[in-house]
C-alpha cells in the first residue's frame, strides 16, 4: 500500500459465522461457559458497545451508504416479505444494487441498465423502462435517490440522473472503470475512479473538484471506500491511495499520523476505514488496528493487532471479529475487548457477517448464510434466526424497511 502524504490508519473488523438447520428460531442458553483460557487482551471495564448513536440521513436521499434505524421484529411470523427480481442476474463481483420505493411504486435498475418498476403490494414488475443513453455497456455500479430522482453510475464510468419515467436529466461522460458506489455528499456525488476523485454538482452534472493520484499499485475490483466527518472527507481508492479532503476549501487536510508503520501489500482487499463521532479508525491488512482523534488531531491507537479472524465488521465504537470459536467485540479506542462470546457449537465456520443492525436496542448481526444473531446489550445471544435465504450479498434498511440482498440478483424486503 502507498500513500502520498498522508500514511494510513487501521483497523481490522471481523465479525460472526452462523449456523442454524432447525427450526426457524431457536434459543441459545445464556449461561454457555467462555473459554479464556491462554488469552492475552484485555478486557474493557470502562466503556461499552454503544448502542445510541445513529448517523443523521437525509430523507430525500438515499444511496449504497444510506444506514436508517428500523423497529423489524423478525419473531412475527404473521409479518410477510417481499421478493423482488431486481438485478435479473446473477452479480459477477460488482456490488449489489439498492431497491428504492418512490410514491407509489418499487424501483431498481438491471444489469442492462432498464429501470423496472415494481408493484409495491406484491412485487410483481409492472413497467421496464428503457433509458436512452448511448452506452455500448450499461451495467450499474449504484442506484440512487435525489430528490424523487434516481442517479445511477455506470461500470463503464458515466452517471446520469433520471427521473421515473427514464427521461435523461443530465448525463457525465467519463471513459475511466468505475467499481465503487457513488456517495451523495450535501449537494454533492463523490465519485472514485481508479487513480482520481471527483465532486459532481447534483443539479447538472458539472465538475466542481477534481483531483489524481497516481499509483503503481494494483486496482481493486472490489472498489474503494468512502468515509466523512462533517466537512472532512476520508477516502481510499482503489489504486490503494488513502488521502483526505476539506470540502469547504477543496483542500487536502494533512492528518498528524506519523507514528504510522503499515503493513504493505500489493492490495487493499482487507483494509476498511470507519468513522464514529470524531475517531477514524483504519484497518491495515485486515488484522492492525489505528485509530486517530480527529478533533484532537493525534493518533490514540497505534498497530493494535486483533485475533486471527475470518471476517471482521466496524460499527460504532467497536470492531467485531469472528473466528473458529468466537465473536469478539474490540474497542476500536484502546484495543481492549468489550466481550468475547463462545460460539464453538452453534455457528458455521464458514458464513460470513455481512452487516450489523440496532433493531429495538438489540445487535443484529447478519451473515450471508441466512441467520441473524440477535444480541442484548451485555453482549449475551438471545435468540438464532434463521431467514432461509443463501448467498447474501448485501443487507441495508431505509424506508422503514430491511432490504437483503443475493448473489442471484433477488432482494427480499421486510
Amino acid at each position: 500500500m502507498s500513500f502520498n502524504s498522508i500514511s494510513k490508519i487501521s483497523l481490522y473488523l471481523s465479525l460472526i459465522f452462523i449456523f442454524s438447520c432447525q427450526d426457524t428460531i431457536s434459543s441459545l442458553s445464556k449461561n454457555d461457559k467462555i473459554d479464556t483460557d491462554n488469552y492475552k487482551f484485555k478486557f474493557e471495564t470502562e466503556e461499552f458497545l454503544d448502542f445510541s448513536f445513529f448517523e443523521s440521513f437525509d430523507n430525500n436521499v438515499i444511496d449504497y451508504y444510506t444506514y436508517k434505524a428500523s423497529s423489524y421484529n423478525f419473531f412475527d411470523k404473521d409479518i410477510t416479505k417481499l421478493k423482488i427480481n431486481n438485478y435479473e442476474s446473477k452479480y459477477q463481483n460488482n456490488n449489489p444494487i439498492n431497491v428504492i420505493y418512490l410514491e407509489d411504486s418499487i424501483y431498481s435498475i438491471n444489469k442492462n441498465g432498464e429501470l423496472l418498476k415494481f408493484d409495491l403490494s406484491n412485487g410483481k414488475l409492472l413497467q421496464r423502462i428503457n433509458i436512452e443513453l448511448d452506452l455500448v455497456k450499461k451495467i450499474p455500479i449504484s442506484f440512487s435517490l435525489y430528490k424523487n430522482d434516481f442517479i445511477i453510475a455506470f461500470i463503464s464510468g458515466e452517471v446520469v440522473r433520471i427521473n421515473k419515467l427514464g427521461q435523461v436529466i443530465w448525463i457525465f461522460k467519463n471513459y475511466d472503470l468505475l467499481n465503487t458506489p457513488i456517495k451523495i455528499y450535501e449537494d454533492y456525488l463523490i465519485i472514485l475512479y481508479p487513480e482520481k476523485i471527483i465532486f459532481l454538482s447534483n443539479l447538472n452534472g458539472d465538475i466542481i473538484y477534481e483531483k489524481i493520484y497516481k499509483s503503481s499499485n494494483i486496482i481493486q475490483s472490489s472498489g474503494g471506500k468512502i468515509e466523512n466527518y462533517y466537512n472532512i472527507v476520508f477516502f481510499l481508492l482503489p489504486n490503494s491511495e488513502f488521502n483526505t479532503l476539506d470540502t469547504y476549501l477543496f483542500e487536502e487536510h494533512n492528518l498528524n499520523l506519523g507514528k504510522i508503520e503499515l503493513n504493505t501489500s500489493l492490495n487493499n482487499l482487507n483494509d476498511l476505514i470507519h468513522v464514529y463521532k470524531n475517531f477514524l479508525v483504519y484497518l491495515d491488512n485486515g488484522n492492525i488496528i489505528n485509530t486517530y482523534d480527529i478533533n484532537n488531531n493525534k493518533l490514540i491507537l497505534v498497530d493494535s493487532r486483533i485475533n486471527k479472524s475470518s471476517s471482521t465488521f466496524l460499527f460504532n465504537n467497536s470492531l467485531i471479529s469472528k473466528n473458529d470459536n468466537f465473536i469478539e467485540f474490540y474497542n476500536i479506542k484502546n484495543g481492549n475487548l468489550f466481550s468475547r462470546v463462545n460460539i464453538k457449537k452453534i455457528l458455521n465456520k464458514k458464513s460470513k457477517i455481512i452487516n450489523v443492525l440496532i433493531i429495538d436496542m438489540k445487535l443484529h448481526l447478519f451473515t450471508d448464510k441466512g441467520e441473524i444473531i440477535i444480541l442484548d446489550q451485555n453482549l449475551e445471544i438471545q435468540e438464532i434466526v434463521n431467514l432461509k435465504i443463501k448467498n447474501i450479498n448485501k443487507v441495508y434498511n431505509y424506508q422503514n424497511k430491511i432490504f437483503i440482498s443475493t448473489e442471484k440478483g433477488i432482494t427480499y424486503i421486510y
